[in-house]
């Protein structure tokens, strides 16, 4: 029973925004209109206002490749630029180095 708290917590980690890439896929997704994507954008800007570093979102319980992400994440999102957000988010997250997304924000 000990061991079953710490793991719950540890397999719950990547629910929690940690950084704003993580926040962007936290909230963006569902996202219906142009002007709550831009919120939302602003809001995880405000709260973590340092840059993701590069494929730091790759790891056991994360996604295998930046693709899955963005079709699990932006699946039921109906607007555009929510889904460009998310886009963006993900690559950051699970690609390596040298793609056009490294300046999302």
């Amino acid at each position: 029973m000990r061991t079953t708290l710490p793991l719950l917590l540890l397999t719950a980690a990547p629910a929690f925004a940690a950084n704003y890439a993580t926040c962007i896929l936290d909230k963006m997704p569902g996202v219906a209109n142009d002007v709550a994507a831009q919120a939302v954008y602003n809001s995880c800007l405000e709260k973590y206002p340092e840059d993701v570093k590069q494929g730091s979102g790759r790891g056991f319980f994360g996604y295998a490749s930046s693709t899955e992400c963005i079709a699990d994440k932006a699946r039921d999102t109906r607007s555009a630029k929510a889904a460009q957000f998310i886009g963006f988010a993900c690559r950051k997250l699970y690609d390596d180095e040298g793609g056009p997304w490294l300046q999302f924000r």
